[in-house]
């Protein structure tokens, strides 16, 4: 699974410039209605600390996210940690960077170079939102060592940063990994 997760970084990283740099992945075109929560004011000059959603935990990247227990994580950066099932069949990738140039561009690049990689085939690639930021949406599947994967990728951009929460994982998992993917992409909160 680690070396799924080198393949597909390895793409989206050609492009964007650093770690998280900007692409996306979402189960719908309108990915999430759920809004970031924002402390509210109580005296003026100060606020509540953030309510974070039900098993959020807080990421050096900047962000909480609620990710699966029993899930082995791994830190690549202080900006980028993935978690990968037990079974080793789904990875969930969240990361954050600086934002650089426009989002659909960049990940327009990384997708003329992901094909590339074996057995690779778009699903889509397209702009949306998430929460009320633009994003971008990828969709695709590709094969690693005669291992087939379906990717799911969703950048987005918020106050001058740049943030991905993605997913890979086998499709004979694809129900449960795309629900698993979901929860995980409502829950995900900038700090």
């Amino acid at each position: 699974m680690v070396t799924a997760g080198a393949v597909v970084a390895v793409v989206l990283l050609m492009n964007s410039g650093s770690p998280g740099g900007d692409q996306a992945n979402g189960g719908t075109p309108s990915v999430s209605t759920k809004a970031s929560v924002s402390p509210s004011p109580t005296v003026e000059g100060t606020s509540r600390p953030q309510t974070l959603p039900p098993g959020a935990h807080r990421e050096a990247g900047g962000f909480a996210w609620a990710t699966p227990e029993g899930w082995r994580r791994d830190v690549k950066t202080g900006a980028e940690v993935h978690y990968t099932s037990p079974d080793g069949k789904q990875e969930l990738v969240a990361k954050s960077s600086l934002a650089r140039g426009d989002l659909m561009e960049t990940w327009e690049t990384s997708e003329e170079n992901a094909h590339q990689g074996e057995d690779y085939r778009k699903i889509r690639l397209e702009e949306t939102k998430f929460r009320d930021y633009p994003a971008v949406v990828w969709e695709y599947t590709f094969t690693l060592q005669g291992t087939k994967w379906h990717a799911r990728l969703l950048g987005f951009n918020a106050d001058g940063k740049s943030y991905q929460i993605n997913t890979w994982y086998q499709p004979d998992i694809e129900n449960q990994a795309v629900k698993t993917y979901d929860k995980v992409t409502d829950s995900f909160t900038i700090l």
